[in-house]
């Protein structure tokens, strides 16, 4: 049993060794009394029960997407097992019982990969609760004498009854306490969950159908009404994945969209958080992308809690590469002022697309329970991290020059007709349009290897030499547009000037072994100005300083 589900290890080793120890003590008593039918119909509904538990479904509302989905399962077996007390006295509770043991079993062997310890405990309780009728199956044996009419009412009122009790008094507390959640919220869930009732009320109506045809001897009729609860468990499993499934990808798409943007995606990733139920803590927890197979390409998404110092910037980057090659879910490091954790946003092909690290100091450490809740939630993180990443490659592949990096002609010109919404009076605007002197020679002279290796030199001089707010385009072969949101006219002159002179002193060659050069036309912007007439003056100043003798900038005179 694996580590995160270790919360429910004593109900389900515990309650199971007495639910084993009662269920064969019943059997040694009773088995003697079942008959080839009663055998045939536990079998069936054992294999129904089974079906059964492996689409529960989880309370809405209070969704444990965790390795235990059926947290808080609503019953769909009540209206198999609660049947088969009308075997008759004790043989109809040992059925039932018995019935219960191997559906859970079976279905916890089904599902292994996903809910290890959680189909056990369900199994375990309910088979708990069916011996507790035993001892008081002989004083209900006189409803198989009764007439079917007064009998029904009677069941449907005992069956319900016990489901309620099971439902509030059994399952919610032991959820409680595997979750250590409140039991007053899981009651409150519970009842708020429409599921809840209206599942119980069609089971109880069920069960006395099946109830009344047992006791009629129609056997197989009996048998023949439990396969509409398999197939409604199993479509109520599908409408309700998929629910989760879009859901999880609204939240993807909101975070992605953030991100890519100037807006904070802490509000979804938060939101992504709280659907896996991981607590606030006063750690420094980060969210972060593995943005390739190097060890080193980490892009961090969000972090919650305290900035942390350059001592945890450090102990975060030793324990990412260890993370990424261990193979475990988890790892951590610890230096004199942080305990420093990191859990795996890892899939089943074994790749990792991302980390969940938490920060605290080194007097207070992660307990058992709280590491078990962050390898959930990093394991939860994965599919949307991956996901993140595949938007993000998706949207750069149509934004991004593949080439320089820098944004494409289109993306530099919608970031222009922004700027240009915003111009007024008091709100400033530039561009820079920049162009490689004799790029055509280094082509020809050196070969276009030489070209390409001279473009993304240069993209790298601009990314780095702009202002932080700027959008730089590569716009042509071997034309570069600048866009300079709130940038005064002197600005402008300013970034461009260095950015001539960066590039100038890049290091770059043409095949005579002088340095690269650029030619650069600035352009500031004006109430009204389009983007055709900003850009024509850009251009005309460009050409003026070609005119000139190159490896220089000119503002167009129109615009000073």
């Amino acid at each position: 049993m694996s580590e995160r589900n270790a919360p429910s290890r004593a109900i389900t080793v515990g309650g199971g060794i007495i639910a084993v120890a009662g269920l064969a003590v019943a059997l040694t008593l009773y088995a003697t009394s079942f008959t080839q039918v009663d055998w045939a119909l536990t079998a069936c509904g054992a294999l129904a029960i089974c079906f059964v538990a492996c689409n529960a479904l989880p309370v809405r509302g209070l969704r444990m997407r965790r390795t235990g989905l059926s947290a808080e399962a609503i019953f769909l077996d009540l209206p198999i097992a609660a049947p088969l007390f009308a075997l008759g006295g004790e043989v109809g509770a040992t059925a039932c019982a018995l019935a219960f043991a191997l559906g859970f079993g079976a279905a916890s062997i089904v599902r292994s990969a996903d809910t290890v310890a959680d189909l056990p405990r369900h199994g375990v309780l309910r088979v708990l609760a069916t011996l507790v009728f035993l001892p008081f199956v002989g004083d209900a044996a006189v409803l198989r004498s009764m007439p079917i009419a007064q009998a029904t009412p009677i069941f449907a009122a005992i069956v319900g009854i016990a489901a309620i009790v099971f439902l509030f008094g059994v399952s919610a507390p032991s959820s409680s306490y595997t979750f250590h959640l409140s039991v007053a919220r899981l009651w409150g869930r519970l009842a708020r969950d429409p599921r809840t009732w209206a599942v119980t009320v069609g089971g109880v109506l069920w069960a006395t159908i099946g109830r009344n045809e047992i006791v009629l001897g129609h056997n197989l009729v009996a048998i023949a009404l439990w396969l509409p609860v398999c197939l409604s468990a199993f479509l109520l499993h599908t409408i309700d994945r998929q629910h989760a499934e879009l859901h999880r990808l609204r939240l993807v798409r909101d975070a992605v969209q953030a991100m890519l943007g100037d807006r904070d995606p802490l509000p979804q990733i938060n939101a992504i958080l709280a659907t896996l139920r991981v607590p606030s803590f006063d750690e420094t927890v980060s969210v972060l992308a593995a943005t390739s197979a190097r060890t080193d390409a980490w892009r961090t998404v969000t972090t919650l809690g305290p900035t942390l110092s350059s001592a945890g910037d450090e102990l975060r980057r030793r324990i990412l590469p260890r993370l990424k090659f261990s193979g475990t879910p988890s790892t951590s490091l610890r230096d004199d002022f942080y305990t420093a954790y990191a859990f795996a946003a890892r899939l089943a092909d074994g790749e990792v697309h991302g980390a969940l690290t938490v920060h605290r100091r080194n007097d207070r450490p992660l307990s058992s329970e709280q590491i078990a809740q962050f390898t959930n939630a990093a394991f939860e993180l994965a599919p949307l991290l991956r996901d993140m990443r595949t938007i993000t490659a998706t949207q750069n592949a149509a934004t991004i020059d593949g080439l320089t990096g820098l944004v494409n002609r289109a993306t530099a010109m919608e970031r222009l007709h922004a700027m240009l919404e915003q111009i007024s009076i008091t709100e400033n605007g530039a561009v820079l349009l920049l162009d490689i002197d004799h790029f055509k020679a280094i082509n020809d002279q050196l070969g276009h290897a030489a070209g390409d290796e001279c473009l993304r030199k240069i993209g790298e001089i601009i990314r780095h030499t702009v202002r932080g707010g700027d959008t730089a385009g590569r716009i042509g072969g071997e034309e570069f547009l600048i866009v300079m949101p709130a940038a005064s006219r002197d600005i402008a002159l300013t970034v461009g000037e260095r950015l001539r002179l960066a590039v100038a002193l890049g290091g770059m060659r043409y095949a005579n072994g002088g340095p690269v050069t650029t030619s650069i036309g600035a352009a500031a912007a004006r109430v009204g100005d389009t983007a055709e007439t900003l850009l024509a003056r850009a251009d005309r100043g460009l050409y003026e300083a070609k005119r000139q003798g190159r490896n220089r900038m000119v503002e167009d005179l129109e615009s000073a």
